[in-house]
């Protein structure tokens, strides 16, 4: 209790009784990176987060009357090397 009353006497008298502002910065930045942390050391490393994706497939599908592509679905992300794959999964309806 006299540590609730000490610290509302400081609040009151503008005093930051926990810490000076300068200690404890309030600008923040968010990094967003498929790297692991702490496997690599420093290395870059992507992790496979596959997401489901319709693309073009005509080599896989083929294509309609008009010539158009039939769409395909296709798992995608980034392999361990940071590069994009898609693997096929199955023809879409045209």
């Amino acid at each position: 209790m006299k540590h609730i009353v000490l610290c509302i006497a400081l609040m009151a008298l503008g005093v930051n009784a926990l810490a000076d502002e300068d200690d404890f910065p309030l600008e923040y930045e968010r990094q967003e990176s498929l790297e692991i942390p702490g496997l690599t050391a420093g290395c870059h490393v992507c992790e496979w987060r596959p997401k489901l994706n319709q693309k073009p497939a005509p080599e896989q599908c083929g294509v309609d009357a008009a010539g158009k592509p039939l769409t395909g679905l296709f798992e995608c992300g980034y392999s361990e090397d940071c590069e994009r794959v898609c693997n096929f999964l199955g023809c879409g309806e045209g």
